[in-house]
């Protein structure tokens, strides 16, 4: 689903399970188009895994919640059994379990108010994008969903204002100061708040962007900024 025709003063509403079909069949048609090499390749922005290794894990996250192997979710241990159980399976088998549990998938994290899993689905497309060299697919809903979302809700002592692209601005944080005391980032995608705030991005790279305020301000919100932590790696896309 595009967002091109979206209203650009209105945030999109979808529901869980509509965003976890569009990112199941944006990764779906992307892994159809896969050669062996480029299932092969390393993926930079997860360390040690594979694109393989990829679909294990965005494959195994439906297989386990159905099956209700839940314990240690959603850490490191817990996605990297999914990596090892489905080692041994073949590409068609992991795409075609993947296929015949995602809208069951999709109503179940519907139904229990759980909304990560489609911008973890996406996140790791977007991965595989960059570990092949393909990328695209950057104005999607939920690459809008996400970066609106991700624009606000800031716990600072001062006011942070992110302007976007398409025009909107929106503003968090610093209740009872002055807008004029705060930091102020200018022309930033959508995308760029969804790859950098979930950690795909350096330090480096977010501390240039687009920023209006002080330099220690500044410095505080960046500290902030990942949701897992900044990349260590430069990622363009």
């Amino acid at each position: 689903m595009n967002a091109a025709d979206r209203d650009p003063t209105a945030l999109p509403t979808h529901t869980t399970a509509e965003l976890y079909a569009d990112a199941y069949e944006s990764f779906f048609e992307l892994a159809r188009a896969l050669s062996d090499d480029e299932w092969a390749a390393p993926v930079p922005c997860t360390p040690g895994w594979t694109v393989r290794d990829v679909l294990s894990h965005v494959a195994g996250v439906p297989d386990d919640v159905l099956a209700g192997r839940m314990d240690g979710a959603p850490g490191e241990a817990w996605t990297a059994a999914q990596v090892e159980r489905n080692r041994n399976l073949s590409i068609a088998e992991l795409l075609e379990r993947w296929a015949a549990q995602a809208a069951d998938f999709a109503a179940a994290i519907e139904a229990i108010g759980e909304t990560r899993p489609p911008f973890d689905c996406h996140s790791h497309e977007h991965d595989v994008r960059h570990a092949i060299g393909r990328p695209g697919n950057h104005d999607t809903i939920i690459v809008e969903t996400a970066g609106s979302f991700l624009a606000d809700g800031f716990a600072t002592p001062f006011v942070v204002t992110i302007e976007l692209e398409d025009g909107r601005a929106i503003a968090s944080g610093g209740a009872g100061a002055q807008s004029s005391d705060g930091v102020i980032l200018r022309n930033v995608s959508t995308f760029d708040l969804f790859r950098s705030r979930l950690g795909r991005r350096t330090r480096e790279q977010v501390r240039g962007f687009d920023w209006t305020g002080s330099e220690g301000d500044i410095d505080i919100l960046i500290d902030g900024w990942f949701q897992f932590g900044p990349s260590e790696i430069t990622i363009e896309e």
